[in-house]
């Protein structure tokens, strides 16, 4: 590839456009290479963002376009105003040609999000010139207006008409979002602790072989009383993709997945006898001892039982309390929440319905006419098939119920920050979000990360992503609705990779990392949207900053009130030691690993390693070599990180992770400064498999269908997990900057 000096990047038009549209055209790589972005590969990121660039003639228009839009649009589509900013100023831009300001004036129309509005006057003597510029022959200015009144925090639709002259008048429209200046943090406690585990894998007496939301209510009601635990993290809980394991691969990030659901507690199962008597026959009974039996969760035949059940139910439910003339309390509550969640609830319930008509949730193939969403044929296919969408309806508020429940639970049994949820950081191509908001994401590109060690050609995860351009002209409204569902049942939720707030890696269809682009959002109004709905929320957010992220990025992360993520083996001083205790920020969630990396008991022994071995995963040996070597040295790191605090003795390096050693890797954790600490189940099980391995395909490694080997009612009370929770619970009350370095 032929590369280009700055000057060249800088002038050409084809990288002009590029940039207007937020495209970085040379990036450096997780190898320290600097790349280049190719022209093909420019233009078809271009292309799915709808700007039309194949030709000269169309880059030269589409710059043409871009640059003057900034000058020609009276107001441009989002403005951000912060409470400190008084008073508001709006900047305007108007084709005053030879028309003095003084002659023109003003009328700015609020409108809250309740649809109160107020209008504003203003003459144009109120205005101030702050540039001005010839597009086509006309002189725009743009200036700067007062927009007075008090502004509590929200949204508000700003309609401004500017009067010119006696036959001339223009329009804007735009959003205000009057945001405050960091997400929500609570002012105590300020150093907690919480557990996170994967519900899929949590093995009892009582579920159907997959961990389900009464299992989750059982752990919270021991962690928080007696624990101390102050939050239970769970794996993203929303419906994944069909055919796929991964909860980060989801069809939908604003709907739940109901393999989770507790049948048992729904109210339809408590008042129909002739249900509870056939889930007692000795096939019923045989099936689901099979399931919990399992070393691995079965999702499709657990999830075929449990829709099984869910249709009998909603019969049930519909014939109880959705009767035309007579609805019941129970009935009028579904109502209420389906008109509350439409149009979202009722278009992803109409995609499940047609999923299953069609035989296919490639939506890509369907018929033309039911592509789009809004087309007239889905409307026909709604009222045709209304009962059907209802059942999906009344799955959906089924969990929301049982949601609300696992959120008066944690209240009631002190888990301060409640559930801590996990929002990925894209939607599968072929679910029910890329279909309804189609309009809002880009074509023909998934999200991934460039060329790195671990990856030499890069990665494409298979996810869509927005474009940056229709997500603003809408308002943000989709990801204001991610936000808000995300935040209504918990205290915490975690962005996965946060990065993809400030920019994207976006990977052309068919291509490698390799082909990537790297794409920047508009950061300032994406970070205003995550804090409003946080601080109305009060939920505290954590911004999952591993990996290529710049001291800028979490300088703005931390600037917002994000907790950083910190690992204990990524945490480094210069020379290579571990981070000691009282180094790490206050501002932050840390652990010792996570769903992606062994647990400790794992990476000690260097399971993951041999894991990978044996499934010829390595290409070549020496890079299982290497990794043998480094595990070694990190194994050595952290016993001398251990010494330093008075948590080990000074004997050499034991091959296996004892109990005792464990635990003092988490004590070394708890003593940091920092706001929470998270320990995995798995370590607090000492368990030995990882939820996930990247890398290894499914025939090396079951990822995310690995169960807890222990019943969840022998760990709940085993005396030596108390002792550990009681450790953790000292660490964090005497521990933090000040902490004295000593045995117990």
């Amino acid at each position: 590839m032929t590369t280009m000096n700055n000057f060249e990047l800088a002038t050409k038009p084809i990288w002009q456009l590029g940039r207007q549209y937020g495209i970085e055209p040379v990036y450096v790589d997780g190898l320290g290479v600097e790349r280049q972005v190719r022209v093909p590969h420019l233009q078809q990121v271009l292309a799915s963002m709808g700007v039309k660039a194949s030709s000269k003639k169309e880059i030269l228009d589409s710059l043409a376009h871009a640059v003057s839009r900034t000058w020609t649009q009276v107001i441009d589509s989002v403005v951000v105003r912060y409470p400190s900013d008084a008073p508001f100023m709006l900047a305007l831009s108007l084709p005053l040609g030879n028309i003095s300001l003084e002659k023109i004036s003003l009328v700015i129309q609020v409108t809250d999000e309740k649809g109160g509005t107020r209008r504003l006057s203003l003459p144009g003597s109120r205005g101030k010139v702050t540039s001005e510029k010839a597009i086509r022959g006309v002189k725009y200015v743009q200036v700067h207006f007062p927009l007075s009144g008090k502004f509590s925090l929200g949204y508000f639709r700003l309609s401004v008409r500017v009067k010119l002259h006696s036959e001339r008048i223009v329009e804007g429209r735009a959003l205000l979002i009057v945001a405050p200046k960091k997400c929500y943090l609570p002012p105590s406690p300020k150093r907690a602790w919480g557990i996170s585990l994967q519900l899929y894998g949590l093995r009892s007496h009582r579920n159907w072989g997959i961990g389900d939301f009464r299992d989750l209510e059982e752990v919270m009601k021991v962690a928080g009383t007696r624990w101390g635990v102050a939050t239970i993290g769970v794996n993203p809980l929303h419906i994944p993709a069909v055919g796929l394991t991964s909860p980060y691969s989801p069809s939908s990030r604003l709907f739940w997945n109901p393999v989770y659901l507790n049948l048992e507690g729904v109210e339809e199962w408590r008042t129909s006898a002739g249900l509870r008597q056939k889930a007692k026959s000795a096939k019923f009974q045989r099936r689901l001892q099979q399931f919990r039996e399992s070393p691995l969760v079965d999702y499709e035949a657990v999830g075929k039982l449990k829709w099984t059940i869910l249709e009998e139910l909603f019969r049930v439910f519909r014939r109880h309390h959705l009767q035309p003339k007579h609805p019941t309390a129970r009935g009028k509550a579904f109502t209420r929440f389906v008109y509350g969640f439409n149009p979202h609830l009722t278009m992803f319930c109409t995609f499940q319905a047609l999923t299953e008509r069609l035989g296919t949730v490639a939506w890509r193939t369907w018929p033309n006419s039911f592509r789009h969403p809004q087309s007239p044929d889905v409307e026909v296919f709604q009222r045709a098939h209304a009962t059907r969408i209802q059942f999906y309806q009344y799955v959906q508020w089924l969990c929301e119920l049982q949601l609300q429940n696992l959120d008066h639970v944690a209240k009631k049994h002190a888990l301060s920050f409640r559930l801590y949820h996990d929002l990925p950081v894209g939607i599968h191509p072929e679910g029910a979000d890329a279909w309804v908001f189609q309009g809002q994401l880009a074509s023909d590109i998934t999200v991934g990360a460039p060329p790195d060690s671990f990856n030499l050609n890069g990665q494409s995860w298979g996810l869509v992503v927005p474009n940056p351009v229709r997500l603003r002209e809408d308002g943000y409204r989709f990801l204001r609705e991610t936000f808000r569902q995300n935040m209504r049942h918990g205290g915490v939720l975690r962005i996965d990779h946060a990065l993809g707030l400030f920019r994207m890696f976006w990977v052309p269809q068919g291509g490698t990392g390799k082909d990537g682009v790297y794409v920047k959002s508009y950061v300032d109004e994406i970070l205003a949207v995550l804090a409003l709905e946080s601080v109305r929320r009060k939920v505290m957010v954590v911004g999952e900053d591993l990996g290529a992220v710049t001291p800028v990025i979490r300088e703005k992360l931390d600037a917002a009130g994000l907790l950083s993520y910190r690992l204990l083996f990524f945490e480094r001083e210069h020379g290579g030691e571990m981070t000691p205790p009282h180094a790490y920020p206050e501002q932050a969630l840390v652990a010792a690993t996570t769903h992606d990396l062994p647990t400790l008991k794992g990476f000690w022994v260097g399971r993951d390693i041999m894991i990978k071995q044996a499934g010829g995963v390595y290409l070549r040996k020496k890079d299982c070599k290497q990794d043998r070597q480094q595990r070694a040295e990190d194994r050595k790191q952290l016993w001398e990180a251990l010494h330093r605090e008075g948590l080990c003795s000074t004997e050499p390096i034991p091959p296996n992770l004892s109990d005792d050693m464990l635990q003092a890797m988490y004590r070394y954790l708890a003593r940091t400064p920092s706001r929470l600490l998270i320990v995995q189940l798995e370590d607090l099980l000492a368990e030995l498999d990882t939820p996930n391995l990247p890398g290894a395909p499914e025939s090396v490694y079951p990822s995310w269908r690995v169960r807890i080997g222990r019943d969840l009612t022998a760990w709940l009370n085993d005396p030596a997990i108390l002792r550990f929770t009681k450790a953790m619970q000292r660490e964090r009350r005497k521990g933090g900057r000040g902490h004295q370095i000593g045995r117990e």
